[in-house]
C-alpha cells in the first residue's frame, strides 16, 4: 500500500517538474494580443517558408524571440512559428513591448523613412562630389544632411550641410523637390597662392529639384540651389550649384 502510494506520488511531482519549466518560459515571455484581422504564422523565420496557422484577432500569444525581420512566437496550443515583424508590429506595441533602440531604428530602415546617396555635380563652377542622408517624416518632407567636395584650379571647398526637402508634388513617375538649408563651408587655397589662408565660411541655401524612381527605393535626383556665403558682415557673396546623382530608399 506504502508501496503504490509512493509510485504515485513520484509520479506527480514528476509530472510538475516537468511542467514548471514550460510555464516558467511562458511567464517570461511577453504575452501579445493579435490586434490584426488575422496574423500568417509561418514554419521559419521566412516568406518562403509554409504557414501552418492563422491566429485570429484578439488571440494571444507568446512573443519568444527576434530574429532579423521575424518573431518567433508560441501559441497557447504550445506550437511555435514564425511572423514578420511588419505584420505583428501594431500587435507587439498594443501589449507593452518597450522596443529597443535598434529596434526603433530597423523600424525606421524597413519602412524606407531612411535614405542615402551620393550625387555629381558643379558648385561655383569647380567639380564638386555629394554623399547625403535623410529621414522622411512624412512622404512631403525629409531632413537631410550632406557633405560635399568642390575641386577647382586654384581652391578645394568642403561643405557641411544640413536641410529640408520638401516635397510639394508627386506622381508615379516624377517629383517635384524644394531645398532649404544651411551650413559651413571650408575653403582651403592650392598651395601655388602665396599669403592666401583658409577660410570658413557660414552659408544658407535654397533650391528646386525632382527626382524620378528608376526601380524598388531607387531614384534619380537632380537639384539646382543658390547659396549665399556671409563672407563678412558686411559683404555676401552668392554662389550657385548643380548636381546629380541617386537615392536609395532603405
Amino acid at each position: 500500500m506504502i508501496k503504490n502510494r509512493l509510485i504515485i506520488l513520484t509520479g506527480v511531482m514528476i509530472l510538475i517538474l516537468m511542467a514548471q519549466p514550460v510555464s516558467a518560459k511562458e511567464k517570461r515571455y511577453p504575452r501579445a494580443r493579435v490586434t490584426a484581422p488575422f496574423l500568417e504564422i509561418h514554419t521559419g523565420p521566412g516568406r518562403h517558408y509554409p504557414v501552418f496557422y492563422i491566429a485570429e484577432k484578439n488571440e494571444e500569444v507568446f512573443l519568444m524571440k527576434k530574429r532579423t525581420d521575424w518573431f518567433k512566437v508560441r501559441l497557447f496550443s504550445g506550437q511555435e512559428g514564425w511572423v514578420h515583424y511588419k505584420e505583428i508590429d501594431k500587435t507587439i506595441q498594443a501589449s507593452g513591448y518597450q522596443k529597443s533602440w535598434s529596434e526603433r531604428f530597423y523600424d525606421n530602415y524597413i519602412d524606407g523613412r531612411l535614405q542615402a546617396g551620393w550625387a555629381w555635380g558643379v558648385f561655383d563652377e569647380d567639380s564638386a562630389i555629394y554623399v547625403r542622408a535623410a529621414y522622411r517624416f512624412t512622404e512631403g518632407l525629409s531632413a537631410e544632411t550632406s557633405l560635399g567636395f568642390a575641386s577647382g584650379d586654384f581652391r578645394d571647398t568642403n561643405l557641411y550641410l544640413a536641410g529640408l526637402v520638401i516635397t510639394p508634388w508627386r506622381s508615379r513617375w516624377f517629383s517635384i523637390n524644394g531645398t532649404i538649408g544651411g551650413g559651413l563651408l571650408d575653403t582651403r587655397p592650392d598651395d601655388i597662392l602665396i599669403n592666401v589662408k583658409n577660410e570658413n565660411f557660414k552659408a544658407a541655401y535654397a533650391g528646386v529639384g525632382f527626382s524620378a524612381p528608376l526601380k524598388r527605393r531607387l531614384a534619380l535626383r537632380g537639384d539646382f540651389r543658390n547659396y549665399t556665403l556671409f563672407i563678412s558682415p558686411k559683404r555676401n557673396r552668392e554662389v550657385r550649384e548643380y548636381s546629380l546623382g541617386v537615392i536609395f530608399g532603405f
